[in-house]
């Protein structure tokens, strides 16, 4: 799968689908070709900072690839400064700038409540904690609340309205000014003396007992400022310049690209090798960078960045969508979005297309040869046995030809001794109790669920138990294999468990007109193992600032763009959600 150059943003947070305790976001997967340059940014690693609505992202890394290594000084880590405007627009602009996929306050240039500084020249980044132009009301008996222990008080004076400032309940400030006016807080930041805070009050009204005060455009920075400067380091990465172009950064050491590898680059964010079985000139090493998140919050992993466009067709798939199923060991996943823009909206049946296939992934007890894997709404799914003794055993071994798939539980080659009469924990409430045989031949089993017993069998060893059962229309599936290596009999019986499966007696159901939100199933083919699914009677009208159920946890976010035209049409994306708990 070569690197795609397409437009991916950066998480954002809001909406669920499901619970994690931490989250890893994956770039496109690239390979490990000598001589090749390798490039993330914005527009295919959603881990670098992205807004949407600005359509602002300039993050970067790039590898020169050298043989099986990237040499000291060929990773280049960049991220550009830009101007942005203040939430309260009369104050103008602020610079900015991306540092390991956050953005960051970078200084004043062009605006009315601070002289023009360049915190970047210091090697200084400040998280900007309010900028917001929303407007609110405030009585002269209570507080406006601010970040970091900091509020504001109203009081009446004789020439105006005077502001008071707190830090907790400590006065740092005060001020007398005549709305509409902006009250500006100063503070030392690194060998600067720098606005922290401005407030524009925009008027107040006083009565008899109680005045108010109407707060439009609060603009805040952290006092708490981060400290960089040539020769920091994180990870393997130090950084080689800070001005006010933006930041730099190379690695200080040789790094090298083996199999089934994951190391850290720089602080959250690391590379991962396939664990591939072959690597070749045809097949290379797979790789891709990846940024892990673990604060507590609502996220969105998000696929490419389209735009609104009468003829304009989008696709997503694994290589630029991470919502979608992937397993880079084995290059699994193929789940396909298609959109075609018609009149700004995507009209039905087919102004959305989804399309999954099923593929053979292997045992990891090889000796079971292979099943059929298959992406289905960004989950994985067992689809059907593809060869091997486990389909030799089943009456029904493609589960598509019943439209229906069953979640792979348990895929394990671990070897794991177990003592005569011990007990072997499945899961959905399965057990198994293995007794070694005196002849030290065979092994017997009993198969418990819920405490019941449900099955009783012997097998000879080496050697594998199938438990099978009808799953919907399937009839006869092997639900449940164990495979016994060796047993046993010196001092103490035991027997060697090195293989076991299981999957799931709870199915999914795709049959042909299932609806899925705005998604119809139109077609499950079995025998290609394909499903088809598209909007059939559910027009989608793209407009600014829309968040549209799409597909099961696949969602539709619009930008909320100030201008709509023709040279800057409305931008859109897919996202699943993800909650990262505490």
């Amino acid at each position: 799968m070569k690197l795609m150059t397409i437009a991916i943003a950066f998480l954002v947070i809001l909406g669920t689908a499901f619970a994690s305790e931490n989250l890893s976001i994956r770039g496109s997967v690239a390979e490990v070709v000598n001589g090749t340059i390798v490039e993330w940014d914005s527009s295919n690693f959603d881990g670098f900072y992205y807004d949407m609505s600005s359509n602002l992202g300039y993050e970067s890394l790039q590898l020169l690839i050298s043989g099986q290594s990237v040499e000291t000084g060929d990773a280049v880590y960049s991220s550009q400064a830009m101007e942005v405007p203040f939430g309260h627009e009369d104050w103008g602009n602020y610079r900015v700038v991306s540092f390991l996929g956050r953005s960051y306050f970078a200084g004043y240039d062009d605006c009315k409540i601070s002289s023009a500084w360049n915190s970047l020249e210091n090697g200084i980044l400040i998280e900007v904690l309010i900028d917001s132009d929303e407007r609110k009301t405030v009585g002269s008996d209570e507080d406006l609340i601010l970040e970091e222990g900091y509020r504001i008080r109203f009081s009446d004076a004789e020439d105006g309205v005077k502001v008071t400032l707190y830090s907790d309940k400590n006065v740092m400030d005060s001020a007398v000014i005549t709305p509409p006016a902006t009250y500006v807080y100063s503070s030392q930041l690194g060998d600067q003396n720098a606005t922290l805070l401005a407030v524009h009050v925009a008027g107040s009204v006083k009565l008899k007992q109680t005045s108010y005060y109407t707060v439009k455009g609060i603009f805040q920075i952290s006092k708490a400022p981060l400290q960089i400067e040539p020769g920091f380091q994180d990870g393997l990465m130090e950084l080689a310049s800070s001005s006010d172009e933006g930041l730099v950064m190379t690695n200080y050491q040789k790094f090298d690209f083996v199999p089934n590898d994951d190391f850290q680059l720089m602080d959250g964010f690391g590379i991962k090798t396939a664990d591939q079985e072959v690597i070749s000139a045809e097949e290379p090493l797979r790789f891709y960078i990846y940024r892990n998140v673990s604060e507590p919050g609502e996220y969105k992993i998000r696929g490419n960045v389209g735009i609104v466009e009468d003829g304009v067709v989008i696709e997503w798939d694994p290589s630029n969508f991470d919502g979608f199923y992937y397993d880079i060991n084995d290059d699994i996943g193929n789940e396909k979005i298609a959109m075609t823009i018609t009149d700004s909206a995507l009209s039905e049946p087919n102004g959305v297309m989804y399309v999954t296939s099923a593929q053979e992934d292997d045992f990891e007890f090889e000796e079971w040869g292979n099943y059929w894997t298959i992406g289905f709404l960004s989950e994985v799914y067992f689809a059907g046995y593809a060869d091997g003794v486990l389909q030799d055993i089943s009456t029904d071994s493609n589960l598509l030809v019943d439209e229906q798939l069953s979640r792979v539980l348990i895929d394990s080659a671990e070897s794991r001794k177990i003592e005569s009469a011990g007990v072997l924990k499945l899961e959905k409430g399965f057990e198994a109790k293995l007794f070694v045989d005196n002849s030290c031949e065979n092994v017997f089993l009993e198969l418990y669920r819920n405490g019941n017993l449900i099955e009783m069998d012997y097998f000879d060893v080496p050697g594998t138990y199938a438990y099978t059962a009808d799953l919907g229309e399937s009839q006869n599936v092997v639900i449940l294999a164990l495979h016994v290596a060796d047993v046993n009999c010196t001092d103490v019986q035991t027997c060697t468990v090195d293989g076991i499966w299981q999957i799931s007696d709870t199915l999914t159901s795709v049959e042909e007109d299932s609806e899925y939100d705005k998604m119809t199933i139109q077609t499950v083919d079995a025998d290609e193992k394909t499903i088809m699914m598209d909007n059939e009677d559910n027009k989608i009208t793209l407009s600014r600032n829309k968040d549209i159920s799409l597909m099961g946890d696949i969602r539709i976010k619009t930008a909320d763009q100030d201008e709509i035209t023709a040279e800057e049409p409305l931008r859109f994306y897919v996202y699943k959600p993800v909650t990262i708990e505490a």
